[in-house]
């Protein structure tokens, strides 16, 4: 017979596989499990083995893997051609008839818009247990007009609950997690998705608790210009949005004396991609003169799709910054021009008696045409940004959301949407 496990929302098991996790851990990880005591329909208790993840923490673990809303609206306009094929097939009822209705009329009303809104009206009516009732009643109406009025529900009715395909595409490959980023939609970021493991693992399918290459995903690679900003990025991120953490890693500059810089960052780039490697991996650059030069001959070769090239993002206050060069002392804009991954630690950090620490005006750029800027005093801000990570750590992170960590947040959320 076999046992399944699913990813549920509400009453309903949206993605599911037999006999083991097939791929339905991808988003989750072990600070998302739960084993735990429970009374079942009978009184019997019994030891429920459960995952759960908020549906905007989902959210951003798909669109980080490139199973964006965006990438649905591609996927859907290449594949609608391809549905469109089966056409006569998909639209015939028992007696042959296609309900006077034209190719040309399909292909004007199987849009993306009619096809989404569809999706999230009956991911609503199946997490609250309503299908039955209101899509039988959908299904009989239909029969009796002549036309359907939205062939995009139709087609979307008659793959639920039990019919081919999953949402509408049985005759073409719709990736299904770029399916399941649309159905999230229908739902409070709040809430939360559940993934019981309690039947496969009494049936033998599975430990009791999952091996940690059940877990494995092709982790995203981010190549930095040095030790500390790998440090404070790979800090951040397990800071700010823990459940982010699984899918990035880090070149480990200590342990095997990696050398950094921003030659040896273009350096390691190139040697990625001359070797093929099939992981994603981002090239993080710092946005001043020196690595808005090496972008500028990066533009020169070719850069392969699973590779992203990319600066730290500009920043408001770094718009007018407290500068110091040949006249003097006054504030300029420094983005593009000396934010290093200091200038993200916060205003608090960069602050020094009240007053933000300057940068100080080094080399010209003859690439970019602008002077190179570091700011001063990097040891101290250093040690004030390891004051200020300890703290948010001992008080439970309950500190984090104040503007402090402002900056930080954009450029998480730069590196998160690189593939999106």
């Amino acid at each position: 017979m076999g046992t399944y496990v699913s990813i549920k929302i509400g009453n309903f098991d949206f993605l599911t596989y037999k006999n083991s996790f097939g791929g339905l851990l991808f988003p989750f990880s072990q600070r998302n499990l739960t084993i735990k005591e429970s009374i079942d329909e009978d009184g019997e208790i019994y030891t429920r083995r459960y995952f759960t993840l908020r549906i905007d923490y989902l959210k951003k673990i798909l669109d980080s893997y490139g199973y964006s809303i965006k990438q649905s609206k591609i996927e859907f306009e290449k594949l609608k051609n391809e549905k469109l094929e089966f056409i006569q097939y998909c639209l015939e009822d028992g007696d042959g008839n296609t309900y006077g209705l034209s190719y040309e009329d399909v292909s004007k009303n199987f849009t993306y818009g009619n096809w989404r809104k569809a999706v999230l009206k009956y991911a609503r009516i199946l997490a609250k247990d309503q299908y039955c009732s209101m899509c039988n009643d959908y299904k009989k109406l239909n029969k009796k007009r002549s036309k359907v009025n939205n062939i995009a529900e139709k087609f979307v009715i008659d793959s639920l609950p039990f019919g081919e395909g999953y949402w509408g595409f049985e005759d073409v490959d719709f990736e299904e997690w770029t399916i399941f980023r649309v159905i999230l939609d229908a739902f409070p970021d709040n809430e939360e998705v559940t993934l019981d493991y309690t039947d496969l693992y009494e049936s033998g399918w599975c430990n009791d608790i999952p091996d940690d290459e059940d877990y494995n995903v092709p982790k995203t690679i981010i190549l930095t210009e040095g030790k500390y900003d790998a440090e404070v990025l790979c800090k951040s991120i397990e800071l700010l949005y823990p459940y982010m953490s699984k899918f990035y890693s880090f070149i480990n500059f200590s342990e095997y004396k990696v050398q950094g810089s921003t030659n040896f960052l273009t350096h390691y780039l190139k040697a990625f991609i001359a070797s093929g490697i099939q992981n994603r991996v981002i090239a993080l650059y710092d946005n001043d003169s020196a690595g808005l030069a090496e972008l500028v001959e990066l533009k020169k070769i070719n850069i392969p799709s699973n590779f992203r090239i990319m600066h730290l993002p500009d920043i408001e206050f770094a718009n007018s910054y407290p500068t110091i060069g040949p006249n003097g002392e006054e504030c300029m804009n420094i983005n593009g021009r000396a934010c290093s991954i200091e200038l993200f630690l916060g205003r608090d950090v960069l602050s020094m008696n009240g007053e933000l620490i300057p940068v100080h005006w080094k080399g010209y750029i003859d690439k970019t045409g602008t002077y190179q800027g570091e700011v001063l005093k990097k040891s101290e801000i250093q040690e004030a940004f390891v004051k200020k990570y300890s703290t948010a750590i001992k008080n439970d992170n309950h500190i984090i959301d104040n503007e402090h960590w402002t900056e930080m947040y954009q450029l998480l959320e730069c590196i998160f949407s690189a593939f999106d």
